[in-house]
């Protein structure tokens, strides 16, 4: 099972990578939070359906959360994995990646793995190599050195947008953590239906009032009728919030945090090579450095995370009863 859970965490990176880039054009015609609310409303309807059809199981729902059940004092534990993803992450994520260009956006959420390990360390008591932390501090180097280097005059890279990236990171370290809690009550498939739940719930609230407000209740849905949207959408949607976070669940709930986001240097280098090939962006001299040394920290990171993994397997006790 840790082989599987190797391959989804590169796999999931690989698609995180991709989703830097729709997020980037859907925001360039689309409200944010029209984004937000759409894509988790139209990953719920996804879970939803496969639950209906019984291709997933599905043990917990939102009456789980107010009545008593075996799993009552878990049911904090989930509730913060899915405030911290999709919630606080897709909000901070998609508001800084609409201010940021895909190589800065990239760079910055390359710094996930240094903070994940930090709060690994604080709240799983699970704690890295000197050679780990030598490697992940060429990560940070990296990334300073190119944020440091980015003209944020332009208006392509905004500060403000950079600072939503980097709570983003924080945000996404934190989730990291608390799915692997919930992973000791509830299965992958649990965890990211009960995050998409939350997530449709929270966006389309708030999205609801703002059209209200605004007297265009009745252009609700209209994002959904352009075919380059829909595409977007459904990458958004089904392939990262479903698929990517389904198997990222599954990965933590095998191996530890540190090695899953061990992977996140494809996801970079995802990010940057569609920003050149499909987004005209522009690779200078500093973002070939940078990305050097975080690809560096990536490769050293992610073999000795996996052969700490095979020496020493995680367990993580059984689940309660349903």
């Amino acid at each position: 099972m840790s082989f599987l859970a190797y391959i989804f965490s590169f796999l999931k990176s690989v698609i995180y990578g991709c989703t830097i880039f729709f997020t980037g054009e859907l925001t360039e015609s689309t409200d944010v939070l029209d984004v937000l609310a759409l894509r988790f409303l139209m990953s719920f309807a996804f879970m939803w359906l496969l639950k209906a059809v019984r291709i997933i199981k599905i043990s917990v729902g939102i009456k789980d959360f107010f009545k008593e059940n075996p799993r009552k004092r878990a049911m904090k534990t989930i509730l913060l994995t899915a405030l911290f993803e999709p919630v606080l992450y897709m909000f901070f994520e998609t508001l800084g990646i609409s201010m940021t260009t895909n190589i800065t956006a990239a760079v910055i959420l390359s710094l996930m793995p240094i903070t994940t390990c930090i709060f690994e360390i604080i709240f799983l008591k699970e704690n890295s190599t000197l050679v780990q932390k030598i490697l992940l501090g060429a990560g940070i180097f990296g990334s300073i050195y190119i944020a440091l280097n980015t003209d944020t005059s332009s208006g392509k890279d905004t500060f403000f947008g950079i600072v939503m990236l980097l709570l983003t990171v924080i945000s996404g370290s934190l989730f990291l953590v608390f799915s692997r809690k919930s992973s000791k009550s509830f299965s992958p498939m649990e965890i990211t239906y009960v995050s998409c739940m939350i997530g449709a719930i929270a966006f389309n609230a708030i999205n609801v009032v703002r059209h209200i407000i605004n007297g265009n209740i009745l252009n609700y849905f209209e994002p959904y009728f352009s075919t380059e949207n829909l595409i977007g959408f459904f990458v958004l949607g089904v392939l990262s919030t479903v698929i990517a976070t389904g198997m990222n669940n599954f990965a933590l709930s095998k191996i530890r945090t540190s090695t899953t986001e061990a992977f996140a240097g494809v996801s970079t280098l995802v990010t940057v090579a569609v920003g050149v090939i499909f987004g005209g962006e522009e690779l200078r001299y500093y973002h070939f450095i940078g990305l050097s040394l975080i690809f560096i920290r990536m490769i050293g990171v992610s073999y000795i995370s996996i052969k700490e993994d095979k020496e020493a397997p995680l367990n993580i006790p059984e689940r309660s009863p349903r």
